[in-house]
Parts: structure tokens; sequence; C-alpha cells
């Protein structure tokens, strides 16, 4: 009984063994290809959210890209566009935006979230993303507190998370 108690154990945990290497071996090559298609994700945003824009240049702080200036095809500077993490109601919302060179919201995107499914989830939905544009920095505000945007029903914390998030982008962007 001993020995066939240990002979089952030899064989979970040779097949441990085996399936950890093949799940090792994979994750290297799935995680470089992850980087590739996030990159690509977040330079089709910056068209998305600036889509007058013909190029774009990153503006630094060493190693970190702060935002974006965005430039038309003469050269002139159209706007500027960013990423940026903000604290949402259950996690980080990670969101794309754009604005012009008066600060008047060009577009939003919604890149990642982990919103409560069926209130703030809808963060992400056109219907309230498309409310952005157009509206000028000092609009920025939900339409409770005499804004221009109106709040997801039963997630104002996850809508005004993503406000707060362009007023912060927006406050860096007139810093540098």
């Amino acid at each position: 009984m001993k020995k066939e108690y240990i002979m089952v154990m030899v064989k979970m945990v040779a097949m441990s063994v085996i399936a950890a290497v093949i799940l090792g071996g994979l994750y290297i090559p799935t995680q470089a290809q992850l980087k590739i298609y996030q990159e690509e994700q977040r330079q089709l945003a910056l068209v998305d959210v600036l889509p007058v824009a013909d190029h774009f240049e990153a503006v630094k702080s060493g190693e970190e890209t702060l935002y974006y200036q965005a430039f038309d095809a003469s050269n002139n500077l159209v706007g500027y566009c960013f990423f940026h993490d903000q604290p949402g109601s259950q996690d980080t919302i990670t969101l794309a935006g754009g604005v012009d060179t008066e600060y008047t919201v060009t577009g939003v995107k919604i890149m990642t979230h982990a919103e409560t499914p069926g209130l703030g989830a809808f963060i992400d939905k056109l219907s309230f993303t498309d409310q952005f544009k157009g509206v000028a920095v000092d609009d920025l505000m939900l339409s409770k507190n005499g804004g221009a945007i109106d709040a997801i029903s039963g997630a104002t914390v996850s809508s005004q998370a993503v406000i707060d998030g362009i007023h912060v982008m927006i406050g860096e962007i007139k810093a540098n």
C-alpha cells in the first residue's frame, strides 16, 4: 500500500514538473507578443483620441513618457495625448485622452478597467466616452455639479474617476 502511494506521488510530481516546464516555455514568447500588442493598441488609441494628428512625439522625463505632443502633416502642434492610470471604484482605470492646444477634449478611450459589471463597466461604452468630445476644461465635470458630463447611473465614482484622470493629465501638460 505504501509503495503504491509513493508511486502515485512520484507520478503527480513528475506531471506537475512537466506542466510547469511547458507553461514556463510558453510564457516568455507570449509575454513578448503581448507587449507588442499593447504598444500597437496604445498607438491606435493616440489616433482615436486626437484624429486630426498626423504623428506624435513623446515628452519624457528620463525614461518615463509623460504625454505626447500631436502634430499635423505640416508639423504644427495640434494638441496633446496621454495615458493615465486613475484609481476607480474597484481597481485602476487606464485611460487614453486627447486635448487640443486650447485644452478642449478631443477624445477619451478607456484602455483597461475592472469596474463593476453592469454599472461602472459602462465607462468604456461610446455613449459615455463620446460626451467628452468638444468639452472645455472648465466644463469637464459631472452635470450634477454644473458640468457637461452625465454620470453613468449607479456608477458616479467610476464616472468621476475618468474626469479626475483627465484633469490630472491636463494639469501635468500645462505644468510642462
